[in-house]
């Protein structure tokens, strides 16, 4: 069967018949289902994790087989097994599966007795010498804000060799919280419809995302390589505590493991949860042409975000900014990355995935870009939060590496006196971008950045109410000659591709998520050579 044709037939939700499994007498298999589909990631040269959730579990051990194969029928077996699951892990089921071929194209799938899951297609990792790597790369799906377009469009593309997701795969507001005003008329209500706080709430919000048919087909098409960011677990998190964590909630760690250990069971991640020490930061070899550095910029070691008050005089406002010992990554990831990155020196690029924006990007001055008779996407005291701090001449956002600089310029330079060609990639901001990371008091560019705008959240743009569309990103585009691009008012996906002589971002944007219809299209494409990343972003 042609990819393309297998493509097809996963996207319509089809699933083969799996023979030669022996009956179990002892399992009802009428009561059991594959209602959330299947998923892989963590690819390795020789391995891959394999994904699925029974449904109709009641408190009972299960027993869940699995094959990987070559081939989409599932007769060419390489690999197969049984996976015990349970009530304490939520009936998921995770099978790091070694000793497969390398650089391979595989299918997998599940069954209980007479019961089938869906087919999923998964990549390893390939060796040696390689020509190109490809990657969609994704950030904030919130269910309530609109349909996961993106994520079908990626899941039609056969050209990908994984799927990078930035973090806020989930959002934990209630309904009448962050950006649910149209999650009603959309049939996109969250469960639980209120805030998730306990374990059993994030349990039912991830079983609400990945019921999502257009989630499904991302997952069945493309291995997944998995970051969290702050949502995951509760806005604008940091190691012992968020802001969106209030009285009442119960223990700030309490809550945290409960994420966490959601976040293991229904991820396709390797790993445990092991609540503060819970590590995510890895590595992943594409042969000899690219090294992807994946960090926690959320949880492990990031020191609270600096408060600032509007009313402060801006030389105040930027000493507690630019304190030198607000950490963000962490003593032991600091360690660790310095560690990876002098790994990755025998590979043409060095890419580095995690949540923020790295880049340093001063807020234009917000009020006359509003009209004052407009309504706002946020409250009166938010807006008016933000445009007293616009006039301060302050960073754009302090949840990002912009609240913390010191940090920011101590990994600049560990990143420029190790790596031939870095590149930055980064989400969050609901803002399709591209930078040149200079560090302070340097002219040349050390690095290049490449945001992912968000799969279906806001943009902070449509939350003002501004005179005309793009004036926001026109203002900061003015005010900062170091961002090559800004959009933020579409929604969508970046598609990066890397080969020995150049790195290439493609943002694929959408006309809107709110209707089923939709058109996507490339809105900009820019470039960066290997070996001249002095030179910075070109046009594609």
């Amino acid at each position: 069967m042609r990819r393309r044709n297998f493509l097809r037939w996963l996207v319509g939700g089809l699933a083969a018949a799996w023979a030669g499994v022996r009956p179990r007498a002892d399992v009802r298999a009428e009561s059991y289902s594959f209602r959330h589909g299947v998923a892989s990631g963590d690819p390795l040269t020789d391995a891959v994790i394999l994904w699925t959730r029974v449904s109709g579990g009641t408190g009972e051990r299960i027993g869940v087989d699995w094959q990987i194969a070559t081939d989409p029928e599932l007769t060419a077996v390489l690999k197969s097994g049984r996976f015990d699951t349970g009530a304490d892990r939520d009936y998921t089921v995770k099978v790091d599966v070694r000793g497969l071929p390398p650089g391979s194209t595989l299918y997998y799938r599940f069954k209980i007795d007479g019961t089938s899951s869906p087919t999923g297609r998964t990549r390893t990792l390939p060796a040696g010498t390689i020509d190109s790597a490809r990657f969609a790369v994704v950030c904030c799906s919130n269910y309530v804000a609109g349909y996961f377009h993106a994520y079908r469009e990626i899941a039609t593309r056969d050209d990908l060799d994984a799927v990078i997701h930035l973090g806020d795969y989930i959002y934990e507001h209630g309904l009448g919280g962050y950006a649910t005003e149209h999650a009603e008329e959309l049939g996109r209500v969250p469960q639980p419809v209120h805030e998730a706080i306990t374990l059993e709430d994030y349990r039912l919000r991830y079983a609400q995302y990945k019921a999502d048919p257009d989630s499904q087909a991302l997952h069945a098409a493309h291995p997944l390589i998995a970051v969290w960011d702050d949502h995951e677990i509760a806005n604008n998190a940091w190691h012992d505590g968020a802001e969106n964590h209030n009285e009442g909630e119960g223990p700030w760690p309490v809550r945290r493991d409960a994420a966490i250990k959601a976040y293991f069971e229904w991820t396709p991640i390797r790993g445990k949860a092991d609540g503060a020490n819970t590590r995510i930061f890895r590595e992943f070899r594409f042969g000899q042409l690219l090294s992807l550095i994946m960090l926690d910029t959320r949880l492990y070691g990031r020191d609270r975000q600096p408060a600032i008050d509007p009313r402060m005089e801006r030389e105040a406002a930027q000493r507690i900014i630019d304190d030198p010992q607000r950490r963000m990554l962490g003593e032991e990831q600091s360690a660790w990355l310095g560690e990876a990155l002098s790994r990755a020196k025998d590979t043409t690029w060095q890419v580095i995935g995690q949540q923020i924006l790295v880049a340093a990007v001063r807020s234009p001055d917000l009020e006359p870009l509003l009209d004052p008779d407009r309504p706002a996407g946020i409250s009166r005291k938010e807006l008016d939060y933000h445009v007293a701090m616009s006039k301060l001449d302050l960073p754009l956002l302090l949840d990002s590496w912009e609240g913390y600089p010191a940090a920011r310029e101590r990994l600049l330079a560990e990143v420029g006196k190790t790596c031939a060609n870095p590149v930055f990639l980064s989400g969050d901001l609901h803002t399709a971008l591209a930078a040149n990371l200079v560090p302070r008091g340097s002219e040349e560019t050390l690095a290049v950045e490449f945001m992912a705008p968000s799969v279906t959240s806001p943009g902070f743009g449509q939350s003002l109410p501004l005179r005309r569309p793009g004036a926001l990103s026109d203002a900061t585009l003015a005010l900062n000659p170091n961002l090559a691009y800004m959009e933020t008012d579409h929604r969508g996906w970046l598609c990066m591709t890397f080969t020995a002589s150049d790195c290439t971002g493609e943002w694929r944007l959408l006309d809107g998520v709110r209707s089923h219809d939709y058109v996507s299209s490339t809105d900009r494409r820019l470039s960066v050579a290997a070996g001249r990343r002095a030179d910075g972003l070109v046009e594609g």
